[in-house]
């Protein structure tokens, strides 16, 4: 009796999980489609989906509104809301990462240097799947402040950065050769 109840409790619970994603997938469809229609009432259905939704949901319907808030222009509330992400503990670090790297490109033309160094500067490290990616952001965000040293010292450390991208490694050579170095 005990294993038979066990076994329904749990086919029980599985289909309540899964029409919850189900009906969180339709809500985020549902506002994905509206952004192009009508992007405030995307916004509303992205608030409250981040708020109600099952994490995977939450966690995407946040992105979606920090992108959508970044494209309005609004970067100061979609700068917000990715660093409400990087700051849910409940979310693996990599996403919490992927938050932190979205948020410096939608605001790199608004964060200083030392924001840049802030919110990235910790994925610059050995292993870390976004250390490359990062390394650039920094490099921008250098030549931006007029820090040329601490710019090639980035771009260089991607150009001799065996396991970076090709792309990235030619766009260190860009950079540097842009900045005159």
């Amino acid at each position: 009796v005990v294993i038979v109840g066990a076994t329904i409790a749990s086919v029980v619970w599985r289909d309540a999980q899964q029409s919850a994603r189900d009906a969180d997938s339709t809500r985020f469809l549902d506002a994905v489609v509206q952004e192009s229609v009508q992007s405030g009432s995307a916004l509303l259905q992205l608030r409250e989906l981040a708020q109600e939704g099952t994490p995977a949901y939450r966690f995407l319907a946040q992105l979606r509104e920090a992108r959508l808030l970044a494209t309005q222009g609004d970067k100061a509330q979609a700068l917000a809301v990715f660093d409400s992400i990087a700051a849910d503990s409940d979310l693996r670090g990599t996403y919490r990462d992927l938050a932190r790297l979205l948020a410096v490109a939608n605001g790199l033309d608004v964060l200083s240097q030392s924001e840049v160094e802030e919110r990235i500067g910790p994925l610059n490290t050995e292993g870390n799947p976004f250390q490359v990616t990062a390394r650039e952001f920094l490099a921008v965000a250098a030549i931006q402040a007029g820090n040329r040293e601490r710019a090639a010292e980035l771009l260089r450390a991607n150009q001799a950065d065996s396991s970076a991208p090709v792309a990235s490694r030619a766009r260190a050579t860009e950079l540097l050769t842009a900045i005159g170095l």
